[in-house]
């Protein structure tokens, strides 16, 4: 496999007047204006196609240097890949094209645009090594990092150092040192730690800490895991697990394990093995075994299953209810309980073997 090149016959410059304008070139070099550069494979297959409008051979014909670069990547005849930049170079006989200034890469399979001041192209390797001012959209997701791998046979973009992600409808922004963005599943996998700011407008709504994360942009959630942390600002609200999804359109947490929820400004904590929460309804289910308490006008209570009303501080408990009250000293249980912490009301109930239901009723807690 080698390299072809030709100059267009439509070119207007003479090439020793070229060579000459050109400063620190030697007579001996090759210069070429509006040349096409090709590589194919051993079945002759076209692999990429350069054209510059400026290419300069070196003394030995080891190195090609562009200016006014346009590069496609073809797979099965098909331009899976456009390049352009102010300037490159060509070494290895074609195995390794770098390109500079101005760099904008689109993948015209997913309409992926990724810019740049430097970008490595190994064409038999199926990588593009992209630094300096890196930024890559598509659609209505916007990233940034120190350094990126683009996998053209897998079209999946890798970013490390300082990794930026923002989204739109809603708006998202994403902070981690290391991820992949997966382009063609639409999904974004990072094992390092996240730090996720949730904007309705341009007021913060949430903010959310874990290890490491899966987000599926196409179905507006992320799967989360290890050290989770999320805080709500209205309502007023911290939540902790180490596994959950988030629905960050809808603003839903569920959590297959155990889960605790503060409201920090009444101070209720309730937690609970397995549990979801609404914030937009601002209402907890929890269940396999729940524990709450209140630090004001302090109060405990254990119960199977619960539904929390975070806005009206109603509790509806059901299976294997206990209440207890700390001051004056009162314990209950029963099979249901509904508590109304912000009335200091709570009516515990219990079905007994004979079908007769036996209520307590507790006030001024």
């Amino acid at each position: 496999m080698g390299i072809s090149a030709c100059q267009s016959t439509n070119s207007q410059t003479n090439p020793d007047t070229a060579a000459k304008e050109i400063t620190g070139r030697s007579d001996t070099e090759l210069v070429l204006n509006n040349a096409i550069l090709e590589q194919s494979n051993s079945q002759g297959n076209l692999k990429w196609k350069i054209k510059s409008q400026v290419t300069v051979y070196t003394d030995d014909r080891q190195i090609a240097n562009l200016e006014k670069v346009t590069a496609n990547l073809l797979q099965d005849g098909k331009i899976i890949l456009k390049v352009k930049g102010d300037k490159g170079e060509v070494r290895e006989n074609g195995n390794l094209i770098f390109l500079r200034d101005n760099v904008v890469a689109t993948d015209t399979r997913n309409e992926t645009i990724i810019k740049s001041n430097l970008v490595e192209w190994r064409p038999q390797e199926n990588i593009l090594v992209v630094t300096q001012n890196l930024t890559g959209s598509r659609k209505n997701i916007n990233l940034q990092g120190e350094r990126a791998t683009y996998f053209t046979d897998t079209e999946n973009l890798e970013l490390l150092g300082q990794v930026v992600v923002n989204t739109t409808d809603p708006f998202l922004r994403l902070e981690t040192d290391r991820l992949v963005w997966q382009i063609p599943q639409q999904k974004i996998v990072g094992n390092k730690p996240w730090r996720v700011v949730r904007y309705q407008g341009e007021i913060v709504t949430d903010r959310l800490v874990a290890d490491r994360g899966q987000w599926d942009l196409e179905n507006y959630t992320v799967v989360l895991n290890k050290n989770i942390e999320l805080i709500s600002l209205s309502p007023q609200l911290q939540v902790a697990t180490d596994s959950a999804t988030w629905n960050y359109q809808k603003r839903t947490i569920i959590s297959d394990r155990p889960i605790q929820i503060l409201d920090r400004q009444r101070q209720i904590t309730v937690t609970g093995n397995k549990g979801d929460l609404d914030l937009i309804k601002n209402i907890a289910h929890l269940n396999q075994g729940v524990k709450g308490n209140r630090k004001i006008n302090p109060a405990k209570f254990y119960a199977s299953e619960l539904t929390w009303n975070i806005p009206s501080e109603t509790i509806d408990a059901r299976g294997n209810v206990f209440y207890q009250q700390i001051s004056p000293p009162l314990e209950l249980t029963g099979d249901k309980a509904v508590i109304k912490l912000q009335e200091n009301n709570a009516v515990v109930s219990s079905d007994q073997t004979n079908n007769r239901r036996v209520i307590s009723v507790v006030g001024d807690l």
